[in-house]
């Protein structure tokens, strides 16, 4: 036998003994054991039409978000009336804070101030919305066919009414918390949180409030056959992308349209956005996307768990795959999206500046700098770059303490057939600023959303099946009775 066979046969034999490795770690991936509870108390016994007229009501408040900070609140103090009407044990209990006139901060003390206080968070304010292609107007707050339909009926006036629901339950049926409870309603979060969120925080912070762990909106549940989990999957965001808006400028002479001078300014820009889409950054698996790996692997169907299990080996094609689909694209990698560009301002003019703004999602462990580096060397000297808005990644919020495990808990004692598992959270969120105040920073959203359903937040016919609004009451219940009641 030659040498070359010599070596055939090696590498099939080395390949042989991969394989078998890799089908190996495969069988031995299984779910862990779960651990009887028999002290587990029932639900609560909550009342669904109660729940779907208070969420009706909420969403028929239009609290769009307000442009400058002098604009007319009036509905947003409409909608601090209408909390002071519906939770009078809430008004009761708690000392209030009103910060930047529509911002709110509830506070619940304790029978045991050494402990800290949990904090949950919600924002009141919605995206605009016209009532052309609603199939029920955006700010009635219609209930039909099962669902309340309107603007903030998923993106978050749910997720608020579930907090006040659960918090007005406990003071009504179980006493005073031993451990507090903090709730804070930004008001401008779905525009950027400039006097909101950050306020709220410093104001904690300067009163030296720091908390057990924090939940606010972020990952959703869902049917998880499609990541080849046979169990609906919850998402528990622990961190979150970074945020930055680039521009770039492009700078040449200006002149009649009807004698261009190549190239033009805007074909150079042109050409620069074209390189970026062309030319994105490096994947990787950073650390919360191996976690969601690690917590849903021995749960999926076998070929996908092989590819699982066997990720250092298959990364390279794993990554490769995920690029392929924009919502696994965001995960690995850090993503840039051509939004705005201007030119000159009348069409047969030939523009002596042109810019564009190119708005850029940082994956956890890339940074702005980073980022521009790469911007500027793609698109050449020709253009210039710079960041006109940045938000850094957030750090990573543990998994193995028991703030989290007190939140996975009630998650499996609300939906016992759920797998939960911490991922990176995609869009942003108020959360972001109040890592001053405690490292457990959680994302959460305690509804089912069908992928068709996903695309109506900021859309049309937004809106929030009545029967889930039971569930995820329950779920706040539970995180509030495990982690402060005697």
């Amino acid at each position: 036998m030659n040498d070359l066979m010599w070596i055939l046969w090696g590498a099939l034999i080395a390949c042989g003994a991969l394989l078998l490795f890799m089908l190996l770690r495969t069988a031995l991936l299984r779910p862990p054991k779960e651990t009887e509870n028999s002290q587990t108390p029932p639900l609560p016994d909550l009342d669904e039409s109660i729940l779907a007229a208070h969420l009706s009501e909420a969403v028929a408040i239009p609290t769009v978000s307000l442009v400058s900070p002098d604009d007319d609140g009036r509905h947003f103090l409409e909608f601090h009336a209408w909390l002071e009407r519906t939770y009078p044990a809430l008004h009761a209990a708690a000392e209030k804070t009103v910060i930047n006139k529509f911002s709110l901060i509830y506070r619940i003390k304790g029978s045991d101030e050494t402990l800290k206080p949990l904090c949950f968070l919600s924002h009141q304010d919605v995206v605009p919305a016209t009532p052309e292609g609603w199939e029920a107007p955006p700010f009635g707050g219609e209930i039909k066919d099962g669902y309340i339909y309107g603007r903030g009926s998923m993106d978050m006036k749910s997720q608020l009414v579930a907090t006040v629901e659960a918090v007005e339950y406990i003071l009504k049926h179980g006493g005073t918390p031993k451990r507090g409870i903090y709730l804070c309603f930004g008001h401008d979060e779905e525009v950027s949180s400039e006097h909101g969120a950050p306020y709220i925080a410093a104001y904690l912070k300067e009163r030296g409030v720091s908390f057990e762990y924090l939940i606010d909106e972020g990952g959703i549940m869902a049917d998880g056959n499609i990541l080849g989990v046979p169990h609906t999957i919850a998402l528990i965001g622990t961190c979150e992308k970074g945020y930055a808006d680039i521009k770039l400028t492009s700078k040449r002479d200006g002149g009649h349209a009807s004698s261009p001078k190549r190239p033009t300014c805007l074909g150079l820009l042109a050409k620069a956005i074209l390189s970026i889409e062309k030319h994105p950054m490096k994947t990787t698996f950073n650390q919360p996307t191996k976690e969601l790996f690690r917590d849903f692997a021995p749960y999926m169907r076998f070929i996908f768990r092989f590819f699982m299990a066997n990720r250092d080996i298959l990364s390279p094609l794993l990554r490769a795959v995920f690029t392929l689909i924009p919502m696994t694209n965001s995960l690995v990698r850090t993503t840039f999206a051509p939004t705005m560009a201007t030119g000159a301002d009348r069409r047969n003019v030939l523009p002596a500046e042109s810019t564009a703004n190119i708005n850029v999602r940082i994956l956890t462990g890339d940074n702005s700098a980073g980022v521009l580096k790469h911007i500027q060397k793609t698109v050449g000297k020709n253009i210039s770059a710079e960041i006109t808005n940045v938000t850094e990644p957030c750090p990573v919020s543990p998994t193995d303490t028991p703030q989290y495990r007190a939140l996975t808990k009630a998650l499996k004692e609300v939906w016992s057939d759920l797998i939960a598992a911490p991922y990176m959270f995609i869009a942003a969120s108020d959360a972001r600023f109040y890592y001053g105040l405690t490292p457990n920073v959680y994302r959460f959203t305690p509804f089912k959303y069908a992928l068709s359903d996903q695309a109506r937040i900021h859309a049309l016919n937004e809106r929030c099946e009545v029967k889930a609004l039971v569930p995820a009451v329950a779920f706040f219940i539970r995180c509030i009775e495990n982690s402060c009641m005697d």
